[in-house]
């Protein structure tokens, strides 16, 4: 059980106070922006969107039916008949994701996972499909209709579940491209750094700057909470989120008053722990965050092995002839062997030789830590301080490190295809496709009692780290990605990783 921190009630502050937390005439005129994903033209772009979709999903299902059914009235001679009498179908599309919220949930965030929102779209189009029979069979009763054919309904479901997610997705992408919501986190400085970098990661954000949680201006802010009108006003606020703050009468009126006039979110205390399969309940009307159960029972196992080796197969046998060429262009632009070969710490801590395309110009200078790490590996070339606060790409000799960088290596890295030979490893058993984040020999030592059940699983080609932001994230902030992934893990969450890790690679995130 986690403390949400939400605001507790209190006495309202009396209007005589109104004029020191942000003013009483301000309070009375100001309200929510309308625009961008709150529009009522984005709702309706939705609903239309919707419609086509499931029209698509409809002609889409039907002729697949008719290439694999056998029953006469599925044949693709009687295509124009079954168009015209599932013509309720998209109209229960659109009623489904009406009435099961999916509209106000898509409007809600502009950070939602298209992964994520499946089930929520597999819900609302089966929910759509119960009422397009429904209406077929209405229809049928009182008038001239013919009743739909419950398998047509079946296939078209599962169609418009993938289309309307991809339409969706599309639609998002596009308002927030030409319209990007403009954000500001309430913090009293804590984790404000920790907060921005995931926002960095989100497309169709701009961080505004950080607004202070006490009374007191700091350097660099936007102001405090108790002028929390006019600071939405003056910056154009689309969304406020709040950190780490300490509940006081102006911070509780700040955020009450910023819910009504902008979108507001809050980040969890004892986030370190709290993953996206965490489930937000209540208890007689006291909010609780029930953290995911962790399973990870011999099924479980035998599930992610049979996973890892049929995409790691997949992945060799696609990637053949591009293989090929990279293999190539590294023997001939530089000297030195094709693959680069490293120990690193696998399950159970037991060290195995991880393989990459050679990146680097051997020079001879793997040993510059102390004989531990060569210099084309992916950590830091120089530890921090011992606060693991500092994001890895700083703490790195930057002209060393592009200086030997291949004429290729650096769009090996950003790319992520210098991870091709990797799926040997998760062939072999040494590695598999979605884990924690292959750490060297040398830092087995600097791991916490709590942070070591990263050993429990074998280390993963992509994993939670790799699309949080790479090396933008400090080391500090690894150790706690790899505790939360292994802690909540499900397979559900493997595919959702590898679902997000091709937007992260094509966008160079955290790549150094």
């Amino acid at each position: 059980m986690v403390d949400i921190r939400l605001p507790q009630p209190s006495t309202r502050p009396e209007r005589r106070d109104l004029t020191m937390l942000g003013g009483a005439s301000s309070v009375a005129s100001r309200t929510r922006r309308r625009h961008g994903l709150n529009s009522p033209i984005y709702t309706a772009a939705l609903v239309a969107i919707d419609y086509i979709a499931a029209w698509m999903s409809l002609v889409v299902g039907l002729l697949l039916l008719s290439t694999f059914s056998r029953n006469q009235i599925n044949q693709i001679g009687h295509l124009g008949s079954n168009l015209q009498h599932g013509f309720w179908f998209p109209v229960g599309v659109v009623l489904g994701f009406a009435f099961t919220g999916a509209y106000r949930l898509s409007r809600r965030s502009p950070t939602q996972s298209t992964f994520s929102e499946l089930k929520d779209f597999a819900m609302s189009c089966c929910f759509g499909g119960f009422l397009a029979l429904t209406m077929s069979y209405a229809a049928h009763h009182f008038g001239q209709w013919t009743i739909q054919a419950a398998t047509q309904i079946i296939g078209a479901v599962v169609i418009a579940t993938i289309f309307i997610a991809m339409a969706h997705a599309t639609l998002r992408y596009v308002v927030l491209r030409h319209r990007p919501e403009r954000v500001a986190v309430v913090d009293d400085g804590t984790n404000f750094q920790r907060i921005s970098t995931h926002l960095h990661l989100e497309h169709g954000l701009i961080l505004v700057g950080r607004i202070d949680a006490g009374t007191n201006i700091t350097p660099g802010s936007l102001g405090t909470i108790n002028r929390i009108d006019d600071i939405v006003t003056d910056n154009r606020l689309d969304r406020i989120v709040f950190g780490t703050v300490e509940i006081s009468p102006e911070v509780e009126y700040g955020y009450r008053r910023a819910s009504e006039i902008a979108d507001t979110a809050l980040v969890p205390s004892m986030y370190e722990v709290v993953s996206w399969r965490s489930r937000l309940t209540e208890l007689s009307g006291l909010p609780l965050l029930e953290l995911a159960p962790r399973n990870y029972s011999a099924y479980d196992r035998a599930l992610k092995r049979g996973f890892d080796l049929f995409v790691a197969a997949l992945v060799l046998i696609i990637t053949l002839p591009f293989t090929i060429v990279i293999a190539a262009l590294v023997a001939v632009t530089s000297r030195g062997p094709i693959l680069y070969r490293q120990e690193r710490l696998g399950r159970d801590r037991k060290p195995f030789t991880i393989l990459k395309f050679r990146t680097m110009r051997d020079e001879g200078a793997e040993h510059r830590r102390h004989g531990h790490t060569a210099p084309d590996a992916e950590i830091v070339d120089e530890p921090d301080t011992g606060t693991g606060r500092t994001p890895l790409h700083i703490t790195r000799d930057k002209a060393a490190h592009h200086s030997r960088l291949t004429p290729i290596g650096s769009f090996l890295r950003r790319t992520g295809l210098d991870e091709i030979p990797q799926f040997i490893n998760v062939i072999t058993g040494s590695m598999s496709v979605v884990g924690p984040r292959p750490f060297v020999t040398a830092e087995n030592e600097r791991h916490s009692v709590w942070s070591a059940r990263r050993f429990e699983v074998r280390p993963g080609i992509t994993g939670l780290w790799q699309v949080s932001g790479r090396n933008n994230l400090t080391e500090s902030e690894l150790r706690q990605l790899d505790y939360l992934y292994v802690s909540a893990w499900s397979m559900w969450w493997d595919l959702k990783i590898c679902f997000d890790t091709p937007r992260a690679m094509l966008r160079g995130i955290g790549a150094y």
